[in-house]
Protein backbone atom coordinates (compact mmCIF):
# COMPACT_ATOMS: atom_id res chain seq x y z
CA UNK A 1 0.00 0.00 0.00
CA UNK A 2 2.84 2.39 0.88
CA UNK A 3 4.47 1.75 -2.49
CA UNK A 4 1.21 2.49 -4.31
CA UNK A 5 0.81 5.72 -2.36
CA UNK A 6 4.38 6.76 -3.13
CA UNK A 7 3.86 6.00 -6.84
CA UNK A 8 0.70 8.09 -6.82
CA UNK A 9 2.58 10.86 -4.97
CA UNK A 10 5.27 10.84 -7.67
CA UNK A 11 2.59 11.23 -10.34
CA UNK A 12 1.09 14.15 -8.44
CA UNK A 13 4.52 15.82 -8.14
CA UNK A 14 4.89 15.46 -11.90
CA UNK A 15 1.47 17.07 -12.46
CA UNK A 16 2.34 19.89 -10.04
CA UNK A 17 5.49 20.67 -12.03
CA UNK A 18 3.62 20.40 -15.36
CA UNK A 19 0.90 22.86 -14.35
CA UNK A 20 3.44 25.17 -12.71
CA UNK A 21 5.46 25.27 -15.96
CA UNK A 22 2.26 25.63 -18.01
CA UNK A 23 1.10 28.53 -15.82
CA UNK A 24 4.45 30.28 -16.26
CA UNK A 25 4.34 29.75 -20.03
CA UNK A 26 0.77 31.04 -20.34
CA UNK A 27 1.47 34.07 -18.13
CA UNK A 28 4.47 34.86 -20.34
CA UNK A 29 2.30 34.63 -23.49
CA UNK A 30 -0.41 36.75 -21.85
CA UNK A 31 2.20 39.36 -20.98
CA UNK A 32 3.40 39.48 -24.60
CA UNK A 33 -0.15 39.93 -25.93
CA UNK A 34 -0.76 42.59 -23.28
CA UNK A 35 2.37 44.49 -24.34
CA UNK A 36 1.38 44.24 -28.02
CA UNK A 37 -2.16 45.42 -27.21
CA UNK A 38 -0.82 48.42 -25.28
CA UNK A 39 1.58 49.26 -28.11
CA UNK A 40 -1.26 49.08 -30.65
CA UNK A 41 -3.51 51.19 -28.45
CA UNK A 42 -0.73 53.77 -28.37
CA UNK A 43 -0.60 53.77 -32.17
CA UNK A 44 -4.41 54.14 -32.30
CA UNK A 45 -4.15 57.19 -30.07
CA UNK A 46 -1.44 58.68 -32.31
CA UNK A 47 -3.51 58.07 -35.46
CA UNK A 48 -6.59 59.67 -33.88
CA UNK A 49 -4.54 62.67 -32.71
CA UNK A 50 -3.22 63.12 -36.26
CA UNK A 51 -6.77 62.85 -37.61
CA UNK A 52 -7.89 65.55 -35.17
CA UNK A 53 -5.03 67.79 -36.28
CA UNK A 54 -6.03 67.36 -39.94
CA UNK A 55 -9.67 68.02 -38.98
CA UNK A 56 -8.72 71.21 -37.18
CA UNK A 57 -6.54 72.32 -40.11
CA UNK A 58 -9.41 71.59 -42.50
CA UNK A 59 -11.78 73.68 -40.41
CA UNK A 60 -9.29 76.57 -40.57
CA UNK A 61 -9.14 76.22 -44.36
CA UNK A 62 -12.94 76.16 -44.51
CA UNK A 63 -13.05 79.46 -42.59
CA UNK A 64 -10.56 80.97 -45.03
CA UNK A 65 -12.62 79.65 -47.96
CA UNK A 66 -15.75 81.28 -46.56
CA UNK A 67 -13.89 84.55 -45.99
CA UNK A 68 -12.29 84.56 -49.48
CA UNK A 69 -15.58 83.67 -51.12
CA UNK A 70 -17.29 86.58 -49.37
CA UNK A 71 -14.62 89.01 -50.61
CA UNK A 72 -14.74 87.52 -54.10
CA UNK A 73 -18.53 87.91 -54.18
CA UNK A 74 -18.26 91.51 -53.01
CA UNK A 75 -15.70 92.34 -55.72
CA UNK A 76 -17.77 90.57 -58.39
CA UNK A 77 -20.78 92.67 -57.41
CA UNK A 78 -18.71 95.84 -57.75
CA UNK A 79 -17.33 94.65 -61.09
CA UNK A 80 -20.87 93.81 -62.29
CA UNK A 81 -22.10 97.30 -61.39
CA UNK A 82 -19.21 98.83 -63.31
CA UNK A 83 -19.82 96.55 -66.29
CA UNK A 84 -23.50 97.53 -66.21
CA UNK A 85 -22.48 101.19 -66.44
CA UNK A 86 -20.05 100.33 -69.26
CA UNK A 87 -22.78 98.44 -71.13
CA UNK A 88 -25.22 101.40 -70.85
CA UNK A 89 -22.56 103.79 -72.17
CA UNK A 90 -21.65 101.34 -74.93
CA UNK A 91 -25.22 101.18 -76.15
CA UNK A 92 -25.50 104.94 -75.93
CA UNK A 93 -22.35 105.38 -78.07
CA UNK A 94 -23.15 102.37 -80.31
CA UNK A 95 -19.90 100.56 -79.39
CA UNK A 96 -19.27 96.80 -79.57
CA UNK A 97 -20.31 94.63 -76.64
CA UNK A 98 -18.00 94.84 -73.62
CA UNK A 99 -18.38 91.07 -73.22
CA UNK A 100 -16.82 90.65 -76.65
CA UNK A 101 -14.00 92.93 -75.56
CA UNK A 102 -13.35 90.81 -72.44
CA UNK A 103 -13.57 87.56 -74.39
CA UNK A 104 -11.01 88.88 -76.84
CA UNK A 105 -8.68 89.80 -73.98
CA UNK A 106 -8.99 86.29 -72.48
CA UNK A 107 -8.49 84.68 -75.90
CA UNK A 108 -5.21 86.54 -76.39
CA UNK A 109 -4.05 85.55 -72.89
CA UNK A 110 -4.83 81.87 -73.61
CA UNK A 111 -2.92 81.89 -76.91
CA UNK A 112 0.09 83.63 -75.35
CA UNK A 113 0.16 80.99 -72.60
CA UNK A 114 -0.01 78.25 -75.23
CA UNK A 115 2.96 79.81 -77.06
CA UNK A 116 4.97 79.81 -73.80
CA UNK A 117 4.24 76.32 -72.50
CA UNK A 118 3.65 74.14 -75.57
CA UNK A 119 6.33 72.73 -77.86
CA UNK A 120 5.23 73.64 -81.42
CA UNK A 121 6.66 73.11 -84.87
CA UNK A 122 7.98 76.20 -86.67
CA UNK A 123 4.99 76.28 -88.99
CA UNK A 124 2.44 76.03 -86.13
CA UNK A 125 4.28 78.60 -84.02
CA UNK A 126 4.36 81.01 -87.01
CA UNK A 127 0.61 80.63 -87.46
CA UNK A 128 0.02 81.07 -83.72
CA UNK A 129 2.11 84.29 -83.62
CA UNK A 130 0.22 85.65 -86.62
CA UNK A 131 -3.11 84.87 -84.93
CA UNK A 132 -2.03 86.58 -81.69
CA UNK A 133 -0.86 89.65 -83.65
CA UNK A 134 -4.20 89.83 -85.46
CA UNK A 135 -6.20 89.55 -82.23
CA UNK A 136 -4.07 92.21 -80.56
CA UNK A 137 -4.82 94.63 -83.38
CA UNK A 138 -8.54 93.93 -83.01
CA UNK A 139 -8.26 94.38 -79.24
CA UNK A 140 -6.41 97.68 -79.58
CA UNK A 141 -9.03 98.97 -82.01
CA UNK A 142 -11.83 98.01 -79.62
CA UNK A 143 -9.93 99.53 -76.72
CA UNK A 144 -9.53 102.82 -78.63
CA UNK A 145 -13.27 102.86 -79.27
CA UNK A 146 -14.02 102.26 -75.61
CA UNK A 147 -11.55 104.93 -74.47
CA UNK A 148 -13.25 107.64 -76.53
CA UNK A 149 -15.81 107.97 -73.74
CA UNK A 150 -13.93 109.07 -70.61
CA UNK A 151 -16.62 107.88 -68.19
CA UNK A 152 -16.87 104.52 -70.00
CA UNK A 153 -13.08 104.19 -69.85
CA UNK A 154 -13.00 104.86 -66.10
CA UNK A 155 -15.87 102.44 -65.44
CA UNK A 156 -14.15 99.78 -67.53
CA UNK A 157 -10.86 100.21 -65.65
CA UNK A 158 -12.70 99.92 -62.33
CA UNK A 159 -14.55 96.81 -63.55
CA UNK A 160 -11.29 95.25 -64.72
CA UNK A 161 -9.57 96.18 -61.45
CA UNK A 162 -12.36 94.59 -59.39
CA UNK A 163 -12.42 91.53 -61.64
CA UNK A 164 -8.65 91.12 -61.32
CA UNK A 165 -8.85 91.33 -57.52
CA UNK A 166 -11.78 88.91 -57.58
CA UNK A 167 -9.75 86.47 -59.68
CA UNK A 168 -6.98 86.53 -57.06
CA UNK A 169 -9.48 85.65 -54.33
CA UNK A 170 -10.93 82.98 -56.61
CA UNK A 171 -7.47 81.42 -57.02
CA UNK A 172 -7.04 81.49 -53.24
CA UNK A 173 -10.44 79.84 -52.81
CA UNK A 174 -9.44 77.09 -55.26
CA UNK A 175 -6.11 76.61 -53.47
CA UNK A 176 -7.73 76.45 -50.01
CA UNK A 177 -10.41 74.07 -51.30
CA UNK A 178 -7.63 71.81 -52.58
CA UNK A 179 -5.82 71.99 -49.23
CA UNK A 180 -9.10 71.35 -47.40
CA UNK A 181 -9.74 68.24 -49.49
CA UNK A 182 -6.20 67.01 -48.84
CA UNK A 183 -6.71 67.46 -45.09
CA UNK A 184 -10.03 65.67 -45.31
CA UNK A 185 -8.47 62.74 -47.20
CA UNK A 186 -5.60 62.53 -44.70
CA UNK A 187 -8.04 62.74 -41.79
CA UNK A 188 -10.14 59.91 -43.22
CA UNK A 189 -7.01 57.82 -43.86
CA UNK A 190 -5.87 58.36 -40.26
CA UNK A 191 -9.26 57.22 -38.94
CA UNK A 192 -9.12 54.19 -41.26
CA UNK A 193 -5.61 53.42 -40.01
CA UNK A 194 -6.87 53.70 -36.43
CA UNK A 195 -9.66 51.23 -37.27
CA UNK A 196 -7.18 48.80 -38.86
CA UNK A 197 -4.90 48.99 -35.82
CA UNK A 198 -7.91 48.70 -33.48
CA UNK A 199 -8.80 45.35 -35.08
CA UNK A 200 -5.30 44.09 -34.31
CA UNK A 201 -5.45 45.53 -30.78
CA UNK A 202 -8.82 43.85 -30.17
CA UNK A 203 -7.39 40.53 -31.39
CA UNK A 204 -4.35 40.96 -29.13
CA UNK A 205 -6.67 41.73 -26.20
CA UNK A 206 -8.78 38.65 -27.00
CA UNK A 207 -5.67 36.45 -27.03
CA UNK A 208 -4.47 38.10 -23.80
CA UNK A 209 -7.74 37.26 -22.06
CA UNK A 210 -7.66 33.74 -23.50
CA UNK A 211 -4.11 33.09 -22.28
CA UNK A 212 -4.88 34.73 -18.94
CA UNK A 213 -7.90 32.50 -18.48
CA UNK A 214 -5.85 29.42 -19.39
CA UNK A 215 -3.11 30.56 -16.99
CA UNK A 216 -5.70 30.97 -14.21
CA UNK A 217 -6.99 27.46 -14.93
CA UNK A 218 -3.43 26.10 -14.87
CA UNK A 219 -2.88 27.89 -11.55
CA UNK A 220 -6.10 26.41 -10.17
CA UNK A 221 -5.00 22.92 -11.20
CA UNK A 222 -1.53 23.57 -9.76
CA UNK A 223 -3.01 24.58 -6.39
CA UNK A 224 -5.34 21.57 -6.50
CA UNK A 225 -2.51 19.10 -7.09
CA UNK A 226 -0.39 20.90 -4.49
CA UNK A 227 -3.14 20.31 -1.94
CA UNK A 228 -3.42 16.68 -3.05
CA UNK A 229 0.33 16.36 -2.58
CA UNK A 230 0.07 17.68 0.97
CA UNK A 231 -2.74 15.21 1.68
CA UNK A 232 -0.65 12.33 0.32
CA UNK A 233 2.36 13.51 2.37
CA UNK A 234 0.25 13.42 5.54
CA UNK A 235 -1.08 9.95 4.76
CA UNK A 236 2.33 8.57 3.74
CA UNK A 237 4.12 10.12 6.73
CA UNK A 238 1.44 8.78 9.08
CA UNK A 239 1.72 5.34 7.55
CA UNK A 240 5.51 5.39 7.80
CA UNK A 241 5.28 6.47 11.43
CA UNK A 242 2.82 3.70 12.17
CA UNK A 243 5.08 1.16 10.46
CA UNK A 244 8.05 2.39 12.49
CA UNK A 245 6.02 2.23 15.69
CA UNK A 246 4.83 -1.29 14.86
CA UNK A 247 8.40 -2.40 14.11
CA UNK A 248 9.69 -0.99 17.43
CA UNK A 249 6.79 -2.66 19.25
CA UNK A 250 7.55 -6.05 17.65
CA UNK A 251 11.24 -5.67 18.43
CA UNK A 252 10.47 -4.84 22.05
CA UNK A 253 8.11 -7.81 22.37
CA UNK A 254 10.72 -10.11 20.87
CA UNK A 255 13.40 -8.80 23.24
CA UNK A 256 11.04 -9.13 26.19
CA UNK A 257 10.30 -12.74 25.25
CA UNK A 258 14.02 -13.55 25.09
CA UNK A 259 14.64 -11.76 28.39
CA UNK A 260 11.88 -13.77 30.08
CA UNK A 261 13.53 -17.03 29.01
CA UNK A 262 16.88 -15.89 30.40
CA UNK A 263 15.21 -14.77 33.61
CA UNK A 264 13.53 -18.13 34.07
CA UNK A 265 16.89 -19.78 33.50
CA UNK A 266 18.43 -17.47 36.14
CA UNK A 267 15.75 -18.36 38.69
CA UNK A 268 16.38 -22.02 38.16
CA UNK A 269 20.08 -21.45 38.96
CA UNK A 270 21.37 -21.52 35.42
CA UNK A 271 24.58 -19.80 34.45
CA UNK A 272 24.15 -16.50 32.61
CA UNK A 273 26.55 -14.85 30.16
CA UNK A 274 27.38 -11.15 30.12
CA UNK A 275 25.19 -10.76 27.04
CA UNK A 276 22.32 -12.42 28.92
CA UNK A 277 22.77 -10.02 31.85
CA UNK A 278 22.80 -6.97 29.54
CA UNK A 279 19.61 -8.18 27.84
CA UNK A 280 17.95 -8.65 31.27
CA UNK A 281 19.05 -5.15 32.26
CA UNK A 282 17.53 -3.63 29.14
CA UNK A 283 14.28 -5.53 29.59
CA UNK A 284 14.01 -4.23 33.19
CA UNK A 285 12.99 -7.68 34.45
CA UNK A 286 15.68 -7.56 37.18
CA UNK A 287 13.91 -4.56 38.75
CA UNK A 288 10.61 -6.30 39.17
Amino acid sequence: MLEELEERRAEIIKRVEEFKARRTELNSEASKWSELRDELNGRIKEAIEKAKEFKQQREEYEKLITDKKAKRTELNKKASLCYTTVEKLRKKNDIQSIQEFERLRNRIADLELKQQVEVLSKDKEKKLVARITQLRREFEEMEKELEKDKKLKESLKKAQKYRKESDKYHEEVINYVKLSHECHDKMVECFKEADRIREKADEAHRLFLERQEEADEAHRRYIQYLRDLKDFDRVINGLRRKIREDWVFRERMEARKKAKGIYDKFREGGKLSTEDLLLLQKSELLYK
